[in-house]
């Protein structure tokens, strides 16, 4: 039997799957994808460019305001899920943090 947090990382990366499948980037998966890498890589900004082949992900450490100190990635479009799927922790503090996004996802979507 899976717990609440269980099932909802498992239907997050459903929802990761879905939404990087989908032909025209929504306003919704950038909102997603932005909420798993701020938390992953503890950023206060990122900004996502998506490209025909390519995802171009320049993020902003949270403790620092140097431009020096941005990080930017590239990941070929066709591995930008699985890359996201890799940045959900499966630890105690990680599942609450999933499941309220999860939560808010889904009121946010029926609203």
């Amino acid at each position: 039997m899976q717990t609440e947090s269980q099932t909802s990382i498992h239907a997050l990366y459903r929802l990761i799957d879905e939404e990087c499948q989908l032909a025209q980037h929504s306003a919704r998966a950038e909102q997603l994808q932005k909420a798993i890498l701020k938390k992953f890589f503890k950023a206060s900004d990122v900004v996502i460019r998506q490209t025909e082949r390519e995802v171009h992900i320049t993020m902003s450490p949270l403790l620092s305001d140097a431009r020096s100190a941005e990080i930017n990635l590239e990941i070929p479009k066709a591995r930008f899920s699985t890359f996201l799927q890799n940045c959900i922790k499966n630890d105690s503090g990680s599942k609450v943090f999933y499941t309220n996004m999860m939560r808010y996802f889904i009121t946010n979507t029926i609203a």
